[in-house]
């Protein structure tokens, strides 16, 4: 590949995108038409120069004002704004410029890739190269191919991010590409919660950051933009009409208001003094601490072998039992029964069974995410002692508990279901009886969303794991957090959450796969589990 290179707009993107390509040792020509504009670049180009402690780099890159009529440049990257149109006469002016061979690239986000390859005389040489911001600092780069690119094309694209020092997942020309599809129901999910009165929008994101999320959902909105956010939301809801994915009125409502986040003052948050109002929970194992309760857990699986560790040596007693069978062995002098159950059935029978066993000073803690405890309230003798908590996957991994305050719920058990999680080190979130809670229907969502796009040959597992945790920082890759925290869990929660809100939440049939062993996703597998199983 020549080493000079044409980047197409010299707004925020391009001119980041001209960056990594003279840093990656490419001599690049940057197009940009307004004066201005230019100038702006320059000064983005050389500030980031400066943090990478590389002087001479401004000596690769020129600014001109249009495309030139004739260039040996092996690759363009077009990247100004979103308008098909516009797009299309860039790609015409390139298509003329350079060789037959060079590769025409578009850092489009939302568009089609196809769409612009098809009015060319040689489609097959154009690929998406979609970077993200800031391209300084971002590793992602989603390679997009079109029904008609060809391998030399996808091999030269592969070659350029390689060198340029970035990471290349390979995805199909679908709305989103990988990112932006399957980070969607981050954003959806919490405005529905929030619309629900599950938390508030301070609780909703503390919940969030408490599993990994370097941001809440809504802080993180207002830091990108509610509008962008939105265009957002609404290009991959009208290419993909999925009502698991349309956008919601909360966030049209902040747009229509000039409400836009950070860059306005306001959004989800106010920033009268240039910060929003943040809670941050605290979650610290403390040594000598101890729960004077005595506990008996009845599960097996992660979720109680997770809280059986946690709370070995910092209770009066801890009983394990493995095996409903067994229940008559429960200690009968325990003071709190926590039920974990397997983590995917509904323990309604056992929870009456346990009510029947017990006196109204025992507390019982029961997982919310697979039992509808509101739905077995009236067979209950003493219903106030009954309490939900929510573990989603590993418990090592998660700093915070939801507690669900439920309107039968005493204020006992809400204060010693707050004592026993912070004894085990982790801060609790009371949030209100919806299923999924908050972090089920938040964690469930992107790891369906993750499930249907590789069913749909959007990218491999692999990539898709890549893709979010490189472009949008989520603690673990959503495949890899589905199999943390099983399939047969997520698609309870998911049923459940589908017979509230409608069956577009459903979870997909492909969920299964998460707790078989790792490696085919294929339809061959699907058909027949052995061959997943290898057997």
């Amino acid at each position: 590949m020549s080493d000079l290179i044409l980047v197409v707009g010299g707004g925020t993107m391009g001119a980041g995108i001209a960056y990594v390509a003279a840093h990656g040792g490419y001599t690049v020509e940057l197009i940009e038409p307004d004066p201005q504009a230019r100038e702006r670049a320059l000064a983005r180009i050389g500030k980031d120069a400066q943090r990478g402690g590389d002087d001479t780099l401004l000596t690769r890159v020129t600014v001109r004002a249009e495309i030139p009529a004739r260039s040996s440049a092996a690759l363009a990257i077009e990247a100004v704004p979103e308008r098909l149109e516009l797009k299309a006469a860039v790609f015409a002016a390139l298509e003329g410029a350079l060789s037959p061979q060079a590769l025409l690239a578009t850092n489009t986000s939302s568009l089609r890739v196809g769409d612009l390859a098809a009015a060319l005389a040689h489609p097959e040489r154009v690929v998406g190269l979609h970077f993200f911001n800031p391209p300084a600092a971002m590793k992602l780069v989603e390679i997009v191919e079109t029904d008609c690119v060809d391998a030399d094309a996808l091999t030269q694209a592969r070659t350029f991010v390689e060198r340029v020092g970035k990471i290349a997942v390979t995805c199909a020309d679908t709305p989103g590409f990988i990112v932006n599809r399957v980070a969607r129901p981050f954003y959806l999910q919490a405005m529905r919660a929030l619309e629900r009165g599950v938390a508030s929008i301070e609780e909703l994101d503390a919940l969030a950051r408490g599993v990994g999320f370097r941001m809440g959902p809504f802080e993180l909105m207002d830091l990108i933009g509610i509008d962008v956010n939105l265009a957002v939301s609404e290009s991959v809801y009208e290419r993909l009409d999925a009502e698991r994915l349309a956008p919601q009125p909360v966030q049209r409502a902040l747009v229509a208001e000039g409400r836009l986040g950070r860059k306005s003052g306001a959004g989800f948050y106010g920033y009268e003094e240039g910060r929003h109002a943040r809670l941050d929970l605290e979650a610290e194992l403390r040594e000598g601490v101890r729960l004077e309760e005595h506990v008996a857990l009845i599960g097996f699986g992660g979720v109680a072998d997770d809280l059986a560790d946690a709370l070995a040596g910092r209770c009066d007693g801890l009983q394990r039992i493995e095996n409903d069978e067994f229940l008559d062995l429960l200690n009968p002098a325990a003071t709190l029964v926590i039920d974990a159950g397997d983590g995917s059935s509904d323990r309604a029978e056992i929870l009456v069974e346990l009510d029947r066993r017990y006196d109204a000073q025992t507390m019982i803690f029961a997982d919310a995410y697979a039992t509808d405890l509101a739905a077995i309230a009236a067979q209950l003798r003493h219903p106030e002692r009954v309490l939900g908590f929510g573990v989603l996957g590993a418990l090592g991994e998660q700093s915070v508990v939801e507690v669900v305050d439920a309107d039968t719920t005493s204020d006992d058990a809400l204060a010693l279901a707050q004592e026993c999680f912070e004894t085990i080190g982790k801060a609790v979130v009371l949030v209100e009886d919806r299923p999924g809670l908050f972090l089920g229907r938040l964690v469930g969502g992107i790891v369906n969303e993750a499930m249907i796009a590789v069913a749909e040959d959007v990218a491999s597992p692999d990539d898709v794991d890549r893709a979010m945790e490189l472009g949008v920082n989520y603690p673990r890759g959503p495949i890899a957090w589905g199999r943390e925290i099983g399939g047969a869990r997520l698609t309870r929660t998911l049923e459940r959450l589908a017979r509230a809100e409608g069956e577009e939440f459903a979870p997909h049939r492909s969920l299964w796969v998460l707790d078989a062993q790792e490696g085919d996703f294929s339809e061959e597998a699907e058909r027949d589990p052995m061959n997943l199983l290898g057997g």
